[in-house]
């Protein structure tokens, strides 16, 4: 008794499918047995009872009874269904098949023991019984058209066969019309299972699509999970290896002279490997951002800062690597100093390095130009800005940051691709230009996220303008701009893309120092500007750190390498020094008493005891007794945002990611600690 016929719309393609359509049919089946057999048993004791004084009692009663035995059987039948564990097996089918086929039996043979058929009152009223048993049960059985033919078959045949021994119009009428009824009632039957069968098969169907989906959106964030795990598990240890090659190439470099021979060899070698690293660190960082915008995770952070400050800060570094090529880098800023307004310092000074590193990077001979400029607010470059305050529209700045180069430009049909991921227009083996293609794609997302948006305009020979449009809110007048630094949402890295244009990873992170100089951004052996663009003076310089602190700090960290970079750098800075491997051993120094440290250093990832859980732990102490809280810095590779809040969620009070330069350590260190006083004669 399969579910698929030849004239079936469905597939027998799939037996899992078929199997569970044929279980809901058969479930269907059994649903409505009790009722069923309720009916018949009062309308077959009725029956017996209206015929009993004519047709004799002896005979109705068989009759009821043997209709009451076979509601019984089906009654039965299903109960044993219904406790059954196994209600898919075929058996089941058979067993309702064959109960159906006894209880429309014993309800045919009223047509024989009931139905004098000289007698047409009893016949019209016996008829008209049977006719409503049929179209009840063609109703109750069209899930299947099996059962419905075992029922309703022996249920009109003998009162139609009865009628034709009448051998007259009368009886041949009542046959042909008891018969026709009969092959429309099963005819329609068969209409009906086929279409609950399509029904059937379109819900489940549809609920394996269902669950489909949700099997593949649960395995998609637990892929996004394990990703998220992976990217934050492999910058970690990719970090750490590289806070030591970057920290111990740049103590070569300071410890060596710069002298002829071997001694200044090995410094300029020092130097590239410096390089290198920090080459390899702009790509890691471009991954781990790509990542994000991907996860839809990209946050915008919205605080105050001074705009012509940033400007400042990347034209500073940008002129040093436009030097080193012999590029003359113009500006044209059309904004009042200070320009103080809300949004996201840190990702605007990303884009703008990557948009400003790219036009050098591709320019050979002429020159880079940078246009700075209020714009209108319905400007066409990307969505209308938020509006201000009610009532004030003077809150809301659109501005256009304008990047022209004349480098080597390119297609009008190959603009939309450079914005597209891993793309570069050279992917040759041979390409000239090192870089992961992420650079503008990033910046594009990061120029959205913050709603504006980045266009090219370009042609092969003639350079090219890229634009970007971004909204930002002014600030009051006495607003208290951001001081950027690694404990904000800075990026980690500039998204450059070429490791002659990579700007300094120290001057991404921290705008506390003053600019890189030429002779810092080129080490020994590096290329050295030939030309620069004199830089704003009216521009507020930061004041300059002092070479020299005092205090004692307490460095935790497990890995040899970034402790002996660490300590020699902080040494170099006059501090006392005090290294331990793990948290355990920090706590040891630290709770059972007063102690002497003005900072600690401490790393996150280490045996024993985590960095995070040692925090805790102090600051519980320090609460418990009532003492000033020690500074606490975070050393770790972790970069992700989330490890950021959690360390302040410990109660750290700053962060320092690794790999950082001595600059950025001693950044970190002037906000906590005190300058070394100098004692004169």
């Amino acid at each position: 008794m399969s579910l698929f016929h030849p004239s079936s719309r469905l597939s027998p393609d799939d037996p899992q499918l078929a199997h569970l359509i044929n279980a809901e049919r058969v479930r269907m089946l059994y649903a409505p047995t009790a009722l069923m057999v309720g009916m018949s048993s009062v309308f077959s004791v009725a029956l017996a009872v209206i015929m009993g004084p004519s047709v004799g009692w002896t005979p109705a009663l068989i009759w009821a009874a043997l209709c009451l035995m076979a509601g019984t059987v089906r009654l039965v039948n299903d109960r044993a269904y219904r406790r059954s564990k196994d209600r898919d097996d075929p058996r089941w089918l058979r067993n309702f098949v064959m109960a159906c086929a006894v209880h429309g039996t014993c309800w045919g043979l009223a047509g024989i023991l009931l139905m004098p058929v000289q007698d047409m009152v009893i016949v019209a009223v016996v008829v008209a019984t049977l006719i409503g048993a049929c179209s009840i049960s063609t109703f109750a059985l069209q899930a299947h058209v099996a059962p419905n033919a075992a029922m309703n078959i022996p249920l009109m045949l003998p009162a139609a066969l009865m009628l034709l021994t009448r051998m007259d119009t009368y009886g041949l009428f009542g046959a042909v019309g008891i018969l026709s009824l009969g092959i429309v009632m099963l005819s329609e039957s068969r209409r009906a299972e086929r279409r609950i069968s399509e029904l059937l098969w379109l819900r489940f169907t549809t609920d394996r699509i269902a669950q489909e989906r949700a099997d593949a959106l649960k395995l998609a964030q637990r892929h996004s999970a394990v990703k998220d795990q992976f990217l934050a598990t492999m910058s970690h240890e990719m970090r750490t290896p590289l806070h030591g090659i970057l920290g111990l190439s740049q103590l070569i470099q300071q410890r060596l002279p710069p002298k002829p021979g071997v001694l200044g060899d090995a410094r300029q070698h020092a130097a590239l490997v410096q390089r290198s690293g920090e080459h390899l660190l702009s790509l890691i960082s471009d991954v781990l951002d790509f990542s994000r915008i991907e996860a839809g995770k990209l946050a915008i952070d919205h605080s105050v800062f001074d705009l012509r400050h940033v400007l400042d800060d990347v034209l500073a570094l940008s002129r040093v690597t436009a030097a080193g090529k012999g590029l003359p880098l113009i500006e044209d800023v059309r904004l009042p100093r200070p320009c103080l307004v809300e949004g996201d310092a840190a990702r605007l000074r990303q884009v703008l390095y990557n948009l400003l590193g790219n036009a050098i990077k591709f320019t050979d001979t002429g020159e880079v130009r940078l246009t700075v400029a209020r714009r209108p607010a319905a400007d066409g470059n990307g969505p209308p800005p938020i509006p201000g305050p009610a009532g004030d529209d003077s809150t809301q700045l659109r501005i256009g940051f304008e990047i022209a180069d004349t480098g080597v430009g390119i297609p009008p049909d190959q603009i939309d691709r450079i914005f597209e991921a891993f793309q570069q227009l050279d992917n040759s083996f041979g390409r000239r230009h090192q870089g992961t293609g992420l650079g503008l794609t990033i910046s594009r997302e990061i120029a959205r996220a913050m709603g504006g948006d980045i266009t090219c305009q370009s042609a092969p020979g003639k350079g090219s303008l890229f634009t970007l449009g971004v909204p930002l809110r002014s600030a009051a007048p006495d607003a208290k701009p951001q001081v950027l630094s690694n404990w904000t949402s800075a990026p980690s890295s500039a998204t450059h893309d070429d490791i002659d244009t990579q700007p300094s990873t120290a001057a991404v992170m921290d705008t506390t120092r003053e600019p890189i100089s030429p002779a810092a951004a080129h080490p020994a052996g590096g290329k050295q500007p030939a030309a620069q663009e004199p830089a704003d003076t009216s521009a507020p310089q930061p004041a300059p750190l002092p070479q020299s602190l005092q205090g004692r700090v307490l460095l935790v960290e497990d890995n040899p390498v970034n402790a002996l970079v660490a300590q020699a750098g902080m040494s170099q800075l006059g501090l006392d020094v005090t290294l331990v491997s793990d948290g355990q051993q920090a706590l040891d120094l630290l709770v059972p008493g007063p102690h002497d440290f003005d900072l600690v250093l401490m790393d996150c990832q280490m045996p024993v005891l985590d960095g995070v859980e040692t925090t805790r732990r102090l600051r519980a102490h320090e609460d418990s007794i009532g003492s000033p809280n020690v500074p606490v810095i975070a050393l770790t590779a972790n970069a992700m945002p989330q490890d950021r809040r959690r360390c302040a969620a410990a109660g750290m009070d700053d962060h320092l990611a690794k790999p950082f330069r001595q600059e950025e350590l001693l950044a970190v260190l002037v906000r906590h600690l005190h300058p070394r006083q100098q004692v004169t004669a």
